[in-house]
C-alpha cells in the first residue's frame, strides 16, 4: 500500500502529491515568508547507541538476512518512521504545502573507492507494509542492477537518470541552461512527466548517505532548491567509547552519529521531534522492524468542517 493509494487528483493536486488542505494560518504563510528551502532549513543531529544493535545484525546475517548491514536497517528505521509520522513526507512548491503521494528514497552508490570512481544513483520505492526484510530486498535488487566494472558512460545497462544525466551533460553550454530552465519551470507548477519525477533523486521522500563508508563522521548535507525533497540525512563512522555506571564500573559502547537537514516549512518542529524519537528507537531496537506496521498513519490533509456550536435552550 502507498499513501492516498486510491486516491483521486482533485484541482490543485500534483502527480507526486496531493494538496494539503487542513493547514493553520501560520503554515499556510510560512511559504510565502520563506520562499525558499534554504530559508526553512533546520539541523538535526543525534548519537545512538547502536551495541545492541550490531548484535542484532550479528544474529540476522547468521541465518534470515545474510547481507544485512547498518546502512540498510536505518534505511527500514526510516521508511517506518514515514509510515508512523506521515507528516514529513509532506513537500513545499510555488509556496504550497503538498502530502507525498509514494514513499521513496535516494542513495549514493561508489563504483569502486578510488577518486577516479563514477558514482550511480538508486532510488528504492516502498510500501507502507513493509519490514526491514522488504526493504533489504528492494535495496538489493536496485545495487544488484549495477555494473560495477564499468565506468557510467560505458555501462549498456545504466540507469534511468544515469542516462538522463549523461544526455544533458553532452548540451552545450547554452542549451543546457536552457534545458535546466524549462525543467525547472515545470516543476515549479507540477508540470514535469510522471516519468521524470519517478527516476528523479531531488523528487524523493529522503536522501540517506553514508559518510561512514569512506572514513568520515555524520554531515549537514544541503536539501536542493530544485525538486521536491525535504529530508537528507547522513551517517557517519561508529565510535567506541567506555561510560561509567552507577557502581563504578564501565561498560563498553558503540556509538554512530547521525546527522539531518530538513525543511521546516514542510512539517513542523514536533513531527520532527517525535519522527527522530522513532527513528532511534527503532535502530537500537530493530525487532520492530521484523514485522508489518501494527497500524498504518494516514496524513490527515483534507479541511474539516467546523460543527457550529448549538444554542442552548436555557438563556
Amino acid at each position: 500500500m502507498k499513501p492516498h493509494e486510491g486516491r483521486k487528483r482533485r484541482w490543485g493536486d500534483r502527480k507526486d502529491g496531493f494538496r494539503v488542505r487542513n493547514i493553520d494560518p501560520m503554515t499556510r504563510l510560512e511559504p510565502y515568508i520563506m520562499p525558499k528551502k534554504m530559508d526553512g532549513w533546520v539541523l538535526f543531529e543525534d548519537e545512538i547507541d547502536i551495541t545492541q544493535t550490531e548484535e542484532f545484525i550479528r544474529k540476522m546475517r547468521l541465518g534470515e538476512i545474510p547481507t544485512l548491514s547498518m546502512y540498510e536497517l536505518i534505511f527500514a528505521a526510516i521508511v517506518r518512521t514515514f509510515v508512523d509520522v506521515p507528516e514529513i513526507n509532506r513537500f513545499v512548491k510555488h509556496s504550497k504545502l503538498f502530502s507525498r503521494n509514494d514513499i521513496k528514497a535516494a542513495m549514493t552508490v561508489m563504483k569502486g573507492m578510488s577518486r577516479n570512481s563514477d558514482r550511480t544513483l538508486i532510488i528504492p520505492r516502498f510500501e507502507c507494509e513493509d519490514t526491514l526484510y522488504d526493504v533489504v530486498r528492494r535495496i538489493q535488487e536496485e545495487v544488484g542492477s549495477i555494473d560495477m566494472n564499468v565506468s557510467v558512460e560505458e555501462d549498456e545497462n545504466k540507469s534511468a537518470i544515469d542516462g538522463l544525466e549523461t544526455a544533458f551533460s553532452v548540451l552545450p553550454d547554452f542549451l543546457l541552461s536552457m534545458a535546466i530552465g524549462v525543467v525547472k519551470f515545470l516543476d515549479r507548477y507540477g508540470w514535469l512527466p510522471r516519468k521524470l519525477t519517478d527516476i528523479s533523486p531531488f523528487h524523493t521522500s529522503f536522501f540517506l548517505t553514508n559518510m561512514g563508508s569512506i572514513g568520515l563522521d555524520a554531515v549537514y548535507h544541503h536539501i536542493y532548491e530544485f525538486g521536491t525533497l525535504s529530508v537528507f540525512g547522513a551517517i557517519g563512522r561508529k565510535r567506541v567509547c567506555y561510560e561509567l555506571q552507577a557502581d563504578g564500573s564501565t561498560k563498553r559502547c558503540v556509538k554512530l552519529k547521525m546527522q539531518f537537514v530538513v525543511d521546516e516549512r514542510a512539517a513542523d518542529g514536533f513531527a520532527y521531534s517525535v519522527a527522530f524519537r522513532k527513528i532511534r528507537s527503532y535502530i537500537m531496537h530493530p525487532e520492530a522492524l521484523l514485522s508489518p506496521p501494527e497500524k498504518i498513519e494516514f496524513d490527515k490533509i483534507d479541511k474539516v468542517k467546523k460543527k457550529k456550536k448549538k444554542k442552548s435552550d436555557e438563556e
